[in-house]
């Protein structure tokens, strides 16, 4: 697994990520409660068996990696971190590599995962891995259904503090368990080359002139097994659903927090038995 950041080709127009704009109103008032809201609704659109009484099942997390223990080393390297800090990157004040990493996990039970073919890169009704690691504004669900114009996922990345997350989904279709990492951060410089906003963390196919690439996710039963170590994530790798790493988030995102927005936004579905949630820091 490696980031790669592309760089700006002379053929691409020049673009920086307008989601954030969408977060800014007032029925939304702090980062935490867009997360809870996008987040437990796309968990339970995803449900496995939908006329089950079996409930969605919602783990939050918070957690913290020292620097001592080198655990955020294995997953952000040196030239990373270089973007991460570059100027006009679109981060007001980010984190350094020696800085303590406050981090979230969101993990989602009883639902059936990303599906759809990973390789595709054109839109492709019901593949929910396209929509949220490959599409910008667009949404597989139809009009009338909460969350459908394809920005929601941008608070996961929008959540961490260098605009980072780390999915790792087991998927009812196949049983596979795929990972992948992304950042979205503004058009940038780093040693005077300019570079796209989107960045990947994955394995990536090279076409023949080592001019394009496209971003894979991995299979690797060794990595999922250390994102559960690092991470202290629930899930197996039998356990279907989506599991989300959040690394360096806002001081807003808190035990009191999340659980206010979750029974705000979510109380009904949990006194009917559809959705049960647990919240914990550790």
């Amino acid at each position: 697994m490696e980031w790669k950041f592309e760089r700006k080709r002379r053929s691409q127009k020049s673009r920086d990520p307008m989601q954030a704009s969408f977060f800014t109103n007032a029925s939304i008032d702090e980062d935490a409660q867009a997360l809870i809201r996008e987040l437990i609704q796309n968990s339970l659109d995803a449900k496995v068996n939908p006329a089950s009484g079996e409930p969605v099942r919602i783990r939050l997390r918070i957690g913290t990696h020292h620097p001592e223990s080198g655990v955020m080393d294995r997953y952000i390297s040196e030239h990373a971190w270089k973007h991460f800090n570059a100027p006009d990157n679109g981060l007001a004040s980010p984190p350094q590599a020696g800085d303590p990493c406050r981090f979230l996990v969101y993990e989602d039970f009883n639902t059936c995962g990303l599906v759809g073919d990973e390789m595709t890169y054109d839109e492709q009704p019901g593949n929910s891995f396209y929509y949220f690691m490959r599409a910008e504004g667009q949404s597989g669900k139809e009009d009338g259904v909460r969350g459908r114009h394809g920005i929601g996922k941008y608070v996961v990345p929008k959540t961490s503090g260098i605009r980072m997350f780390i999915a790792a989904t087991v998927r009812s279709s196949d049983q596979r368990c795929l990972i992948a990492g992304q950042s979205v951060l503004k058009s940038h410089h780093v040693d005077g080359i300019a570079h796209t906003p989107d960045a990947w963390w994955g394995v990536f196919d090279m076409d023949e002139g080592g001019d394009d690439y496209f971003p894979m996710p991995v299979e690797d039963a060794e990595l999922f097994d250390r994102l559960t170590r690092d991470f202290g994530l629930a899930r197996t790798s039998t356990d279907t659903g989506l599991s989300l790493i959040m690394p360096y988030v806002q001081e807003d995102i808190s035990v009191e927090t999340l659980s206010k927005y979750v029974v705000n936004e979510y109380f009904w579905p949990i006194l009917n038995g559809q959705l049960l949630v647990e919240v914990e820091e550790v």
